[in-house]
């Protein structure tokens, strides 16, 4: 169904394609930012949704990038905001925020 591609990935590393299937259900961009709206006090969207925050963070915790610098430069014309308000969103994000992430919510 999904290709002879997609069969190579699951033969090879099964775990990371169940993890990578996983993360995409529980985090998609939809999830997180309705998520993001119901939780946070403080901050706000206005352009920079916190989706696409968590997918430039994402590239560095999973060492895709060396740097939320480095995953915004290939990612700059879709981001719709400047490096500065990534990381002002990145270091605005409340603590109760965080520890309400679905993620967290359902293995905690």
């Amino acid at each position: 169904m999904l290709g002879k591609v997609f069969a190579r990935f699951v033969e090879k590393s099964p775990i990371s394609v169940m993890v990578r299937g996983t993360l995409e259900r529980v985090l998609g961009a939809e999830q997180l930012d309705a998520w993001f709206a119901r939780t946070a006090n403080k901050q706000y969207t206005r352009t920079l949704l916190f989706s696409t925050v968590y997918d430039l963070l994402s590239q560095v915790v999973f060492r895709i990038k060396p740097s939320v610098r480095a995953a915004y430069r290939d990612r700059q014309d879709e981001v719709g905001a400047s490096l500065i308000s990534v990381y002002k969103k990145l270091n605005g994000v409340e603590t109760h925020t965080s520890a309400e992430l679905p993620l967290a919510r359902k293995c905690g």
